[in-house]
């Protein structure tokens, strides 16, 4: 007895249609198989890479300041666009819009500073609200 054909030898047609049915089931799920591995491997090439800087920021400046000589001190961030920077003693302000780097100028006129340190604390933000800080210490000292 062949299996394609009944006790009467004619092509059973019900094991036909489910040998196609199971060769097509068979096609659909070697396709879809197919299709996930590419776009597996399209999305893995696609990853974004972290292009980002992250935000940093820098003062750079002097650890001594004279009595009555004007210092300058720059803050350097390559990504903030806004600055706070604040010093006990001689000022705040906020920098908006801040352009990678920017100067505060500052003046000791009191003599009973002299020997005092103070630190300068800035505060930066990038466009997403980030943000980062740095602090720098300097000593007050005779001219």
């Amino acid at each position: 007895m062949k299996p394609l054909r009944n006790a009467d030898g004619e092509i059973n047609t019900q094991v036909v249609i489910a040998l196609i049915g199971a060769a097509a089931t068979l096609a659909a799920a070697l396709i879809a198989g197919i299709f996930g591995l590419i776009q597996l491997q399209t999305s893995r090439a696609q990853a974004p890479t972290p292009s980002a800087i992250p935000l940093t920021v820098e003062i750079d400046g002097p650890t001594e300041v004279p009595l009555n000589k004007q210092e300058g001190f720059t803050i350097i961030s390559e990504n903030a666009v806004r600055a706070e920077w604040t010093i006990t003693g001689f000022g705040q302000d906020e920098i908006n819009p801040f352009r990678q780097s920017d100067e505060v100028w500052v003046e000791p006129t009191d003599p009973g500073r002299v020997g005092e340190t103070f630190t300068f604390i800035v505060t930066v933000y990038d466009s997403a609200g980030n943000k980062a800080s740095a602090r720098h210490r300097f000593t007050v000292v005779e001219e």
